[in-house]
């Protein structure tokens, strides 16, 4: 099961940074991303749900991410890194997946997928994302956002 939630982020993940990259969120491009790199069609189904759910909060995710990390803007940080963010802060929010888990994914397909330093700066950021959003919603870890 864990390896299926960690394929589907894996694929959410590669769908946000196609749709960062081309500055919109192109579903037809994404379909073939997500059949190219996956012959599971469960997979490919909740990749782009989970991608969209991530890009339509993206403006929240990034304008939070800013705040906490004001020398670290969006426009400055590594594609992925940014993608990786958006994705964790929704999956953080939504409250369908717990922080740590979150918090452990998406270390790991910074290790995978990003620079040397990115796992910490990824580290960094969510867990004062986790932190604030517990606080605000009364440290509540399965709350509903």
């Amino acid at each position: 099961m864990a390896q299926k939630k960690r394929k589907t982020r894996e694929l959410a993940m590669q769908v946000l940074f196609l749709w960062d990259s081309n500055a919109k969120d192109d579903l037809d491009s994404a379909r073939q991303l997500v059949t190219d790199l996956s012959d599971d069609e469960t997979f490919a189904g909740a990749a782009l749900d989970m991608a969209r759910a991530a890009w339509s909060n993206r403006e929240v995710a990034d304008t939070w991410v800013e705040r906490l990390a004001p020398q670290w803007p969006s426009h400055r940080q590594p594609p992925v890194d940014r993608n990786l963010l958006r994705l964790a802060v929704w999956e953080l929010t939504a409250g369908v997946t717990p922080p740590k888990v979150v918090l452990d994914e998406a270390i790991e397909l910074a290790k995978q997928f990003s620079t040397e330093n990115s796992p910490s700066f990824v580290n960094g950021v969510l867990d004062a994302v986790l932190k604030e959003h517990q606080a605000l919603t009364g440290g509540d870890d399965k709350v509903k956002g």
